[in-house]
């Protein structure tokens, strides 16, 4: 099952339980479902936040009305008008951000609240689920995943379109662990030819990245 299939599902259930009489199971399998579409789109969450310029001292108390935003966007959320949640939730999330920054509103819970305070019509989520961990930068920790990710990628790609005896040179020496000394033997090449394939990858390959 694709992860939009399993995405679709969980809104659907969440949407069905907003609609359901309370202390039903449908109401409480939409609260699970709702808590399940948090935590699968945290990183969402702090993707649009950390690209909205916020300052880092209004990082957690955007974060929280971030969370707060997203249940409502799930609750406005239209499947029958075609465009699928992933879509439309990412638009909210720009929309509100540019909002919050300009100061048109803030919801952020004030400090009076508790941990274990539910969030008022928030699908019975509480405060300690959705509070970022102080210990943890989670902005720096995305960030720092989705740059490693994106290189990851960049280096893949920019390996894919070097020459097969370039592209080997690279592989056996970089991740593979062999001096250029044992390639050129196991390639049965001489050494500055192999030099010469490595140093010209490495220019091909910057010029890619």
């Amino acid at each position: 099952m694709s992860s939009y299939k399993v995405i679709d599902d969980l809104v659907k259930t969440c949407k069905t339980g907003q609609k359901s009489p309370e202390n039903s199971p449908e109401k409480e399998s939409g609260r699970v479902a709702g808590q399940m579409l948090v935590m699968t789109f945290k990183p969402l969450i702090l993707a649009t936040l950390s690209r909205s310029g916020i300052k880092d001292g209004q990082f957690e108390d955007a974060f929280q009305d971030g969370v707060v935003a997203f249940m409502e966007g799930l609750k406005k959320f239209d499947p029958g008008r075609g465009t699928g949640f992933n879509a439309f939730i990412q638009v909210y999330l720009r929309q509100y951000y540019k909002k919050w920054q300009s100061g048109q509103f803030n919801h952020s819970i004030k400090p009076d609240k508790t941990l274990d305070d539910p969030i008022p019509g928030r699908e019975g989520l509480t405060l300690a689920e959705v509070i970022p961990d102080k210990e943890i930068n989670l902005e720096a920790d995305y960030i720092e995943r989705e740059e490693k990710s994106n290189d990851q990628k960049r280096l893949a790609r920019g390996l894919s379109r070097l020459k097969p005896s370039y592209r080997s040179v690279l592989e056996k020496h970089y991740y593979e662990g062999r001096t250029q000394t044992e390639i050129a033997e196991k390639e049965g090449v001489s050494l500055q030819a192999v030099n010469q394939r490595h140093d010209r990858a490495l220019k091909k390959l910057k010029k890619v990245l």
